[in-house]
């Protein structure tokens, strides 16, 4: 889960539940609100009831209908009872007559003045009326069907609007967190872009100097931190692969220089060719830790326009002249029959470097010797596909396949040291190309290398 996603549940959470939280308070305040409410108007039915019972002082057929008048504020099933200090029914309204749970009721109405109580939607009041040191106890009950209305009524709008808050909740923070943490967005896809041939590349930080423009600045000096540390590493190597060179140079001119002498048997000359052998392989190594060492700014050479198939020709050419046993074949397929085409603005002598080392690689690793090279041209690339067959690369000998020193499983017996993919690929970035390596099928390699155009 990113951690736009996480602060997003976290804060639209909060806001739900704290909304929740509020929703259930106005429900139960309001519940509460009308429970009282409808206690005093009960309250000032009784009151009102009492007092016109009194001061009429008669009980006939008079009273009776004066009191039904006092049924203004319209009191749902009410049911009025009046008793006097004898426990005895003095009035009941119309309609009613005294029950047995009523009067049970009257003894806790002496000792308490007054009670409330709810028995599912029927509402009881009672209260002590004391007139002229005689008492008057009045219980009125009925239904408040208007007040449990609106109560329904808020629980339904209070749901509703719960959904409609969470959602809006979400939608708004997610929003929010997406406009806070667009820049750290941005910072993530200028990171994504930096890599070893980039590391110059700085970062923009603004002003106001936020979590996240600290994190860029900190970012920032890291990078030139690895930068620096890099170039010492590859002057170090650069000025250790000039050093060696020369004594190199030196001790293979002496083998030759000693092979050629007439008085050197045969055997000697093939115990000197092993020699000779192995040190030009060390020359190689050190000429080929020369070019990783270097930066891309020296490397490059962008200006320089150079047709692909003439550099592959001439490859060829000196493949041949090293191995003469190396059959390659070569082909060129293009949509557009013109020269521009195939060029490219690189150097000649970096690219003859990534070829000769895959032509190299297909022909030592190939089982009949043979090469196949393709230049296809696709809408927005050009393509050099190297083909041969032999033993296949293993998937995990693939996700290792350009680190430097790395051998696979089917490099046993073969020469080499394991930096020529890595030299190549290195070279390539340098021009935004790319390699990949495909198992075409059991006993056929492929490797494409893809130029924008």
């Amino acid at each position: 889960m990113t951690l736009k996603s996480k602060i997003s549940i976290f804060v639209a959470s909060l806001f739900v539940v704290l909304y929740a939280v509020m929703a259930a308070l106005v429900l139960v305040l309001f519940s509460q609100f009308r429970s009282e409410e409808f206690q005093d108007r009960l309250r000032q039915k009784a009151t009102a009831t009492i007092e016109l019972l009194i001061e009429l002082k008669q009980s006939n057929q008079e009273i009776i209908k004066n009191i039904d008048k006092q049924k203004a504020d319209n009191l749902i099933d009410e049911k009025t009872l009046v008793y006097n200090k004898y426990l005895s029914l003095v009035y009941s309204s119309l309609y009613d007559t005294a029950l047995a749970w009523e009067k049970q009721q009257l003894p806790i109405l002496q000792k308490n003045h007054e009670f409330f109580q709810r028995k599912d939607s029927l509402e009881t009041f009672g209260i002590k009326y004391n007139y002229k040191k005689e008492d008057y106890y009045v219980i009125v009950s009925a239904k408040d069907i208007s007040g449990f209305r609106k109560l329904n009524y808020l629980k339904y709008v209070l749901f509703f609007s719960f959904i409609l808050f969470a959602l809006l909740a979400w939608f708004s923070t997610r929003l929010m967190v997406s406009k806070l943490l667009k820049p750290l967005d941005h910072f993530h896809k200028k990171i994504k872009l930096i890599n070893e041939n980039n590391l110059d590349e700085v970062i923009e930080v603004k002003s106001e100097r936020n979590e996240i423009d600290l994190l860029a600045y900190e970012f920032n000096l890291m990078l030139q931190r690895i930068d620096a540390s890099l170039k010492h590493q590859s002057e170090f190597t650069a000025n250790a692969s000039h050093e060696l060179r020369t004594p190199i140079s030196r001790i293979i001119a002496q083998i030759e220089n000693k092979m050629n002498d007439e008085g050197v048997g045969e055997n000697t000359k093939a115990f000197l060719q092993n020699i000779l052998d192995d040190t030009n392989q060390i020359s190689e190594l050190i000429h080929s830790l020369l070019i990783l060492s270097k930066n891309n700014t020296t490397i490059s050479n962008l200006e320089q326009l150079n047709r692909l198939d003439e550099i592959i020709y001439d490859c060829i050419t000196k493949m041949n002249m090293l191995y003469p046993d190396c059959k390659v074949y070569f082909d060129i397929i293009l949509e557009q029959d013109t020269d521009d085409i195939v060029e490219l603005r690189a150097s000649k002598t970096l690219l003859e470097i990534v070829f000769i080392n895959l032509i190299k690689n297909a022909y030592a690793y190939s089982d009949n010797k043979e090469v196949h090279i393709k230049i296809l041209q696709k809408q927005h690339e050009l393509q050099c596909v190297i083909m041969n067959t032999g033993n296949t690369i293993s998937e995990n000998d693939q996700k290792r396949l350009y680190e430097p020193f790395m051998r696979g499983e089917n490099s046993q017996g073969k020469p080499g040291f394991g930096i020529g993919l890595r030299i190549v690929e290195r070279i390539l970035n340098v021009y935004k190309a790319k390699i990949t390596y495909t198992a075409v099928d059991q006993q056929t390699n492929e490797f494409l290398v893809q130029f924008p155009v």
